[in-house]
């Protein structure tokens, strides 16, 4: 018998039957893990293309520090045009009476570009002078001249009431999700916004008008003792009204112009943890 005919007589081995069997799980296993790995780089490619809109020119407006801060120049406040109490540190207290004062050549523009009454509220008093900068109240803002930045769009600001009025309040953050169209998530600050309010926030000027969210969106009971569900951001409390829905004034913003300027009471509503969004 040749040596040929030998090899097509040998005994089918053993082992190839369960290479044979094998196989297939060998091959799913490496789908699965292809699949992962592919998922892993979606995920790395999401957060770098994140931070990149954050290093890249999507970053808030340059005003850091708070106005009502220590001073840093010009000590004091005073009506344009007269002269500083070196120990007055912030506006005086109150409003004033009558009918509601012009808006500052200075922050017209802006003022008008931004919504006027209908988002930043009425004048509360005359353009003033604070640590050297131009301001003026409003009752639902505060506008700033930083000069520093003339020609730019930051010439003039809105102030970052919400920051101001919040200070000293520690906020729950939301856990890390992929922002969809009616959610989004802010890296920058760990907080998201999300429905009515993230849809004010970006038909009304968004990162520019309001700054970051500080907070999530819970409910606050305000100055006129009832609950409202609102949310805090750097520049402002973005607050939802029922009684006004299907109305353009069914998200508003806060009176915190007034009542920083007022000095009124804060509320201190404990917020509670978040609920965590699931992962896509």
């Amino acid at each position: 018998m040749s040596i040929r005919d030998r090899a097509k007589r040998r005994p089918a081995d053993p082992s190839d039957e369960n290479r044979t069997e094998e196989s297939p799980f060998r091959r799913a296993a490496a789908l699965v893990l292809l699949s992962l790995s592919g998922l892993m780089l979606l995920v790395i490619l999401y957060l770098g293309w994140t931070l990149l809109r954050v290093r890249e020119g999507w970053r808030p407006a340059p005003t850091r520090e708070l106005i009502l801060a220590a001073p840093t120049a010009d000590q004091g406040v005073a009506p344009l045009g007269g002269a500083a109490d070196p120990a007055a540190g912030v506006p005086p207290v109150g409003q004033l009476s009558g009918p509601p004062p012009a808006v500052s050549p200075t922050f017209e523009g802006f003022y008008y570009a931004r919504g006027g009454e209908r988002i930043l509220g009425l004048p509360l008093g005359p353009p003033q002078r604070v640590n050297g900068r131009e301001i003026q109240w409003f009752e639902r803002a505060r506008l700033e001249h930083w000069p520093e930045h003339a020609g730019t769009p930051y010439e003039v600001q809105l102030g970052r009431l919400g920051a101001e009025y919040t200070q000293g309040r520690e906020f729950a953050r939301q856990d890390y999700f992929v922002s969809t169209l009616g959610q989004r998530y802010f890296p920058e600050t760990g907080h998201a916004a999300e429905g009515l309010f993230l849809a004010f926030w970006e038909q009304n000027g968004g990162l520019d008008t309001f700054g970051l969210p500080i907070s999530e969106a819970f409910d606050e009971v305000l100055a006129d003792g009832v609950a409202y569900r609102v949310q805090y951001f750097e520049r402002s409390r973005l607050e939802y009204h029922p009684e006004l829905a299907g109305t353009p004034s069914e998200v508003l913003l806060g009176r915190l112009g007034a009542a920083l300027l007022g000095n009124e009471a804060r509320p201190n509503t404990v917020q509670p943890v978040p609920t965590a969004v699931p992962m896509p």
